[in-house]
């Protein structure tokens, strides 16, 4: 779930501005305020418009609270300093005021307008403002106190967005997806393919290459650079790492009980609820009335106990996933599933069977097995966490400044390497050595590099390492580069050779075969032709790759070949050989498109409408000019 929020997270983003100013989720609010207060430290200019610094901290804080919130439901709390850093909080800041900026003013300039009414019913319409069924302003301005939320600018911000609303609504007023569009989309993911297929594995050729001395010499004269001995280097060298300066680094119980106080928000574990279910999909040509009798009458036979739960799942439920365990899906929060599935399962006590309830999936029977509410975790369970965090901080912050201090130090000495290393209480160890195609921890290229010019005893760094530690180092040995006697290399040069010209052999055999099939347009007649037999793979799927032909695990070969049709031939390769391919069919299973294509229809539809909005921004920035304060 986390690999997909971090692979997404433009997708996800993009449109903040767009939705209403107040997201609500699982409490918490999102509220993005101007951007239009003029203030003397001004943050960025968008043509003529100035955003303020202080704006851009207000806007700064709530996006941060808001991906905070959504990151610590996702992963139950334990959110790393890793995590926030990969969220950009600070471009994307940058990006939502500026896009504001923009489409409110267009919307202004094309005329659109945005009455006190809509608001009024924009805000009326938001269900956290909801008590007993129906809107209620206490609750509204109670909700808002308790975020620290101004009604005026909250609604302010409403009408900000209701203008982007219109304005998006023109817009994507012409984007549509048409039936070919949507049946291509579907071939290009979702067909079968059976694949003829002729394999010449590199190692088939090794005996048919010339070893004669008089070959591997001529092969070695060409390809000295090839068996070059690179320039070796051994160092002396001190690590300065993360623990070095965490082991100097105090933190006080008032240090932690303060950041535990100021961020609850990382502490807090959403409610977890353990449920199963039982997935009923609609039938081919059901209407919707008799769906929802099918899905009702399931229900009240396990509600009468003519059946079990267990058995019902087992008899009814859709969900390949779940049905041989019971229908159990397992803990699951509210940003795991659908809207739907929550609010059906949410108010449910444990052991309680919900009524059928419909998502985009079917029609679902919930049961709810084990409930864990969301709590606080308790400051004595996460201090020692806090503790290593902030340690951890300020190590980072320190260790640069301490690297320099102690190269200094070793530097200006007279004392030696060693003595002024074991002052600090770090210790001088020595590599074994090392070149360019031989690099070892903690070293890296660049350090080989810099070794490579420098002479010999020269103090280098401090080089920062792959692990966010610093070295200092210099050169204890070396040994210069050279290429070595034929005689002395004789076995490697035959076995580079053997190698070479087994592919170049393969390569020449395919490219006859492939020629060959072109022109007949049949690989198997033209393999026949030259004396190979061809194999079948049969009802490969796009994202189920087939290990009787490596090619299929590239994610290039299967985008390639899921786009072709029947006949297509081509070639590809993989470490042990060569292929040439020939799809043999294409196969649509047209009832499965059918159940599909509402789905692909909206995915299609939400990319052309992201694409369309990207456009329009990209030409609206193209039209002003855009400054960012340095100081961002």
């Amino acid at each position: 779930m986390l690999g997909y929020f971090r692979n997404n997270i433009k997708k996800f983003s993009i449109f903040l501005w767009i939705a209403v100013a107040a997201f609500v989720l699982g409490g918490a609010y999102l509220f993005v305020s101007g951007p239009f207060k003029m203030g003397g430290n001004t943050a960025i200019e968008v043509g003529k418009t100035k955003i303020s610094m202080p704006e851009y901290e207000e806007t700064y804080n709530n996006i941060s609270k808001f991906y905070m919130r959504l990151l610590t439901q996702i992963k139950g709390g334990n959110v790393t300093d890793d995590d926030i850093k990969k969220l950009n909080i600070k471009q994307k800041t940058i990006d939502t005021l500026i896009e504001r900026t923009l489409l409110l003013n267009e919307a202004k300039k094309e005329g659109i307008k945005v009455t006190d009414k809509d608001v009024e019913n924009s805000v009326e319409q938001n269900r956290a403002f909801y008590s007993n069924g129906q809107f209620s302003r206490d609750k509204y301005l109670a909700i808002l106190k308790a975020n620290n939320i101004n009604p005026k600018n909250y609604e302010e911000s409403i009408r900000i967005s209701l203008y982007i609303d219109k304005l998006k609504n023109r817009i994507l007023k012409g984007v549509s997806v048409s039936d070919k569009e949507i049946l291509d989309y579907y071939g290009k993911n979702y067909s079968k393919l059976d694949i003829n297929y002729l394999f010449l594995p590199y190692k088939s050729f090794e005996k048919k290459v010339d070893l004669k001395e008089t070959a591997l010499k001529k092969y070695y004269e060409q390809n000295k650079e090839k068996f070059r001995i690179p320039t070796k280097l051994k160092f002396k060298y001190v690590v300065v790492d993360l623990n070095y300066e965490k082991n100097k680094i105090e933190i006080s119980d008032n240090e932690t009980k303060k950041f535990y106080n100021r961020h609850p928000s990382y502490f807090t574990v959403p409610t977890r609820i353990k449920t199963a279910h039982i997935l009923i999909e609609k039938k081919d040509n059901e209407t919707q009335a008799d769906f929802r009798k099918r899905a009702y009458k399931i229900y009240d036979e396990i509600k009468n106990k003519k059946i079990s739960f267990e058995d019902a799942v087992k008899k009814y439920s859709a969900d390949k996933y779940t049905k041989k365990v019971g229908g159990d899906i397992g803990y699951i929060t509210k940003n795991m599933v659908v809207k739907e599935f929550w609010d059906g399962i949410k108010n449910l006590k444990v052991s309680k069977m919900s009524k059928p309830f419909l998502s985009k999936f079917g029609y679902h029977i919930a049961k709810v097995e084990d409930i864990q509410k969301s709590y606080i975790r308790k400051f004595k369970n996460v201090k020692k966490g806090i503790e290593d965090y902030l340690k951890t901080k300020k190590a980072k912050e320190n260790i640069f400044r301490d690297s320099k201090k102690i190269f200094v130090a070793i530097r200006d000495s007279k004392k030696g390497f060693k003595n002024v290393v074991e002052q600090f209480g770090l210790k001088v160890q020595e590599s074994g050595y090392l070149d360019i195609k031989n690099v070892k921890p903690p070293f890296t290229k660049d350090m080989i590099k810099e070794g490579l010019l420098s002479s010999k005893n020269k103090l280098l760094g401090p080089s920062e390492s792959n692990d966010e530690s610093y070295v200092i180092y210099k050169i204890s040995d070396r040994k210069n580069s050279y290429i070595p006697h034929f005689d002395k290399i004789k076995d490697l040069v035959k076995k580079d050779y053997v190698e070479y010209m087994s592919k170049k052999l393969a390569k020449k055999a395919l490219q006859d075969i492939y020629e060959e099939a072109l022109k007949s347009k049949n690989l198997k007649q033209a393999a026949k032709k030259f004396h190979f037999k061809t194999q079948s793979l049969k009802g490969l799927t796009k994202f189920s790759p087939d290990k009787q032909m490596k090619c299929t695990y590239k994610e290039s070969f299967m985008s390639t070949v899921f786009a072709k049709n029947k006949g297509y031939i081509n070639k590809c390769s993989d470490s042990d050989g060569l292929y040439i391919y020939q799809i043999s069919d294409k196969i649509i299973d047209e009832k499965d498109y059918k159940k599909q294509k509402d789905l692909i229809k909206g995915q299609l539809m939400s990319q052309k409408e992201q694409e369309a909005m990207e456009n329009f921004i990209n030409k609206l920035k193209k039209e002003v000019k855009i400054k960012v304060n340095p100081k961002l």
